[in-house]
């Protein structure tokens, strides 16, 4: 029995990457009419048949691209996703190229070096980049693109999110439910999409309770650029009465608030009580755990190759949005005032 052709063998024949192949197959737009007739042709000599199982012999060269101020610390959010991405690849006969973009580079709009057109088959982004650089990509990158834990309403791309809203929204309840009413955010708003998602969350957790949101009790955790959580510099405690508990926008940032708070001679939880969201542990955790809302990695890196394998193949799928639910964790860092009552 002769082997089975995959778009891998067609590409390698004619020299052009697979992508070429898949959009020439599927009818795509990206590719000469002289070359896509080529591809058919051969194809149609090697007796070629798509296949919804993934082949053995196919193998898919995937680009992530993450901004540097994401991967600052080797225990980064995006470098364990990353770890796990490459590995669910390999798994599947793909592999990956890391690229990390230089706060710099992402300013002055400096085309990625490594996952430029050509050498790799899809692009997936982690973590939200600038508005000015996801317009350069799209007008120069012809590699299908990917997002992952962002997504943008001006870019039609597939988007892999965690469900943020809901997330927060479900963090603030649970403070209500332990008998917390003047509760706060830590998180600078509009400096990235899951930030303002999960400031929304908040948001709604406190209307429904009939509680005004005061914004003095909306503290920014970094400035709006996207950058690092930086709260020394950014971050101004209201004067008076501060909420009896705070809904962060992340563990690293509940971790770096949580230090702060303690110089500032307050206890968490004895005096104010946090929620983070993620569950991720970093190198500089506290040794009180965060009560959080925790994303599942696995699940968003799944459906991500899910979608890419479609693409690449030229199959037809449901694109789009995709949110991924999450579950509460329960930790020490909140306060039952419920308890207190009584």
């Amino acid at each position: 029995m002769s082997k089975k052709i995959t778009m891998s063998d067609i590409a390698k024949e004619l020299g052009i990457s697979t992508v070429t192949v898949s959009k020439a197959l599927s009818g795509q737009k990206g590719v000469g009419e002289q070359m896509r007739q080529r591809i058919i042709e051969i194809a149609n000599e090697r007796g070629y048949q798509k296949s919804v199982s993934i082949e053995a012999n196919e193998s898919y060269k995937i680009g992530v691209l993450i901004g540097s101020r994401y991967v600052g610390n080797i225990d980064s959010f995006y470098g364990h996703m990353y770890q796990i991405f490459s590995a669910k690849a390999a798994k599947i006969g793909s592999f990956t190229m890391l690229e990390i973009l230089s706060d710099a580079d992402e300013k002055n709009l400096v085309y990625p070096k490594i996952i430029g057109d050509g050498n790799v088959d899809a692009v997936v982004i982690m973590g939200a980049l600038g508005e000015e650089y996801l317009n350069m990509l799209d007008e120069k990158l012809g590699t299908p693109t990917f997002y992952m834990d962002f997504t943008d309403r001006k870019h039609k791309k597939d988007s892999v999110i965690s469900g943020s809203f809901y997330g927060s929204y479900i963090l603030t309840n649970y403070l209500f439910d332990k008998g917390h009413t003047q509760i706060g955010y830590v998180g600078t708003v509009l400096s990235t999409p899951s930030i303002t998602d999960r400031y929304l969350g908040y948001v709604r957790a406190m209307m429904e309770h009939g509680i005004d949101i005061k914004k003095e009790w909306i503290l920014n955790d970094r400035s709006i650029n996207n950058d690092k959580v930086d709260i020394e510099n950014n971050l101004v405690l209201p004067k008076g009465k501060l909420p009896t508990a705070f809904v962060c926008n992340c563990d690293l940032t509940a971790n770096v608030f949580m230090q702060y708070l303690k110089v500032k001679g307050y206890k968490v939880p004895e005096d104010i009580s946090l929620v983070g969201y993620d569950d991720f542990l970093f190198a500089d955790v506290s040794s009180i755990g965060i009560t959080t809302y925790k994303v599942d990695m696995d699940e968003m890196v799944k459906r991500t190759l899910k979608r890419i394998t479609h693409v690449l193949r030229g199959e037809k799928y449901r694109g789009g949005l995709s949110i991924v639910e999450g579950y509460l964790i329960e930790r020490d860092s909140v306060k039952d005032l419920n308890r207190s009552k009584k």
